[in-house]
C-alpha cells in the first residue's frame, strides 16, 4: 500500500517548523559567554560534533533497518531532553551533556527525515515534481520560524536568562509529537540483522563516490556544508556581537539573518531560470566565500554584511544540495548515503573547532570569519569549478 504523500508533506513541514525553532538562537552568545570563554564554548560544541560524527553512519543505517520513522523519534526524545538541560546548564560539564544530547538529535534526523519524504514521493511518482518544491517550502518556513523564534528569545532574555532555552524546550515536545503523523514508506520496511547493519554501513558510504557525478556531488556537498555550518554554529551571532551589539537588539539582528535566507529561498527559482543546473554551485561557492571576506570590514558594517550575505547563500544552499544529492543516490542506501556525506563534514567542522575558539580569543571573530575566504577560495570554488564540468560531461 503506497503512503499518504500528500500527508507527509503536511507533516514534514509542519514538524520541521517546530524542530528548527530554536528560541535561544540569537542570545545563545551571551548566555553561554555568562559561564564559558570561546576555547571552552568551541570544545564544547566539537566534542557535541564528535558524537554526532560517531552516531552518523550508525543512525543513517538504522533508518534504512528500522525506518525512517521510529529512527527519527529517538532523535526528538534526545533534543527535548538537551533543551531542558540547556535551560538549566551553569557550568562547562552541563553546557557539554546538553550539547552532546542536542546533536545527537541532529544525528537521528540526519538524512532519515529527507529520505522518509523522497521515498514517499517516489513510491508515488511525485518526486520530480514535489521533491526539491516542498524541500524548499519547508526551509522557507522553517526560516521564518527561527527568524520569530529569535525575537521572542531576545525578549524572554530580559527576564531570565535560561528561559530562552526552556521555550525552546517546549518547540521540541511539538515536534517529537509531530512524528507520530508520518506514514512510513514500505521502502524502509527491512528485517534488522547485524550483518546487514554492518554491510548498509559500508555500502552506503561507497555508494557516495560510486561513479564521478555522484563523487562530484558529494566533494561539493562536503566541502561548501562544512564553510557553511563553521559559521552558522561558531561564528555568526559571536560576530554580529563583536560589532557592539547587545541581547534585544540580537534578537532582531538574528531574526533578520533568517529573513535573508527566507528571502534566498524563495529567490531559487528565479535563480534556477537564470542560471543551469552546473552552474548553481559555484553560485553557491562565490556567495559563501564573498560573504566570509566582507568580515574583514571592521565594526557593525563588517558583522553585517558578512554574516548576512552568508546567510542569504545559505538560502539555496540546502534544498539545491538535496535534490542534487536525492536526484543520484539509490533508495536502498539513501538515508545512509546522505548520513555519510554529514559525517564526513561534520568530522571537519569539529575538527576546526578546536581552533576556531582559540582564534576568537586572540584575533576576534571577525578575522576569524575571514579566514574562511582564503579556504573557500583554494577548496569550495575549485569543487564547484569540478561539478560544473563533471555534470556538463555527464
Amino acid at each position: 500500500m503506497k503512503t499518504n504523500w500528500r500527508r507527509n508533506i503536511r507533516v514534514f513541514t509542519i514538524d520541521s517548523v517546530f524542530q528548527w525553532f530554536y528560541v535561544a538562537i540569537g542570545v545563545w552568545v551571551f548566555i553561554w559567554r555568562t559561564y564559558l570563554s570561546f576555547t571552552e564554548i568551541t570544545l564544547i560544541m566539537g566534542i557535541g560534533f564528535a558524537v554526532g560524527i560517531l552516531l552518523q553512519l550508525p543512525t543513517g543505517a538504522l533508518a534504512d533497518l528500522i525506518g525512517r520513522k521510529r529512527t527519527i523519534l529517538i532523535g526528538r526524545v534526545l533534543g527535548v531532553m538537551g533543551f531542558l538541560l540547556y535551560s538549566v546548564a551553569n557550568n562547562f560539564w552541563l553546557f557539554l551533556a546538553a550539547n552532546i544530547l542536542y546533536q545527537a538529535n541532529w544525528s537521528f534526523e540526519s538524512g532519515a527525515l529527507s529520505a522518509l519524504l523522497y521515498d514517499s514521493l517516489k513510491e508515488n511518482g511525485k518526486e520530480k515534481e514535489w521533491y526539491q518544491k516542498t524541500e524548499a517550502n519547508t526551509f522557507f518556513w522553517c526560516t521564518i520560524g527561527m527568524a520569530i523564534a529569535s525575537i521572542i528569545g531576545g525578549y524572554l532574555y530580559r527576564f531570565n536568562i535560561h528561559l530562552p532555552y526552556l521555550a525552546s524546550a517546549v518547540a521540541s515536545v511539538g515536534a517529537l509529537i509531530g512524528v507520530f503523523y508520518f506514514d512510513e514508506p514500505t521502502v524502509t520496511s527491512t528485517k534488522v540483522t547485524l550483518a546487514r547493519y554492518m554491510r548498509l554501513n559500508v555500502e552506503g558510504t561507497i555508494h557516495i563516490f560510486r561513479n564521478q557525478l555522484i563523487g562530484a556531488i558529494s566533494l561539493f556537498s562536503i566541502l561548501v556544508e562544512f564553510i557553511g555550518y563553521v559559521g552558522l554554529w561558531y561564528l555568526y551571532e559571536p560576530r554580529l556581537v563583536e560589532g557592539g551589539f547587545g541581547a534585544a537588539s540580537m534578537g532582531f539582528l538574528v531574526a533578520g539573518t533568517y529573513l535573508i535566507r527566507a528571502v534566498g529561498t524563495r529567490l531559487i527559482p528565479v535563480v534556477t531560470n537564470k542560471l543551469s543546473e552546473r552552474q548553481m554551485p559555484i553560485f553557491l561557492a562565490v556567495m559563501q566565500t564573498v560573504g566570509s571576506g566582507l568580515s574583514y570590514l571592521e565594526g557593525r558594517a563588517g558583522a553585517i554584511t558578512s554574516v548576512y550575505m552568508r546567510k542569504f547563500s545559505d538560502g539555496f544552499r540546502k534544498p539545491i544540495l538535496a535534490r542534487l544529492q536525492n536526484d543520484q543516490i539509490d533508495s536502498r542506501y539513501r538515508a545512509t548515503a546522505l548520513s555519510a556525506i554529514a559525517l564526513f563534514y561534520n568530522l571537519l567542522v569539529s575538527i576546526a573547532g578546536l581552533f576556531v575558539g582559540r582564534l576568537q580569543d586572540t584575533i576576534g571573530s571577525g578575522k576569524t570569519l575571514g579566514l574562511f575566504f582564503w579556504i573557500g577560495l583554494v577548496t569550495v570554488i575549485p569543487a564547484a569549478l569540478y561539478l560544473y564540468n563533471t555534470i556538463r560531461d555527464a
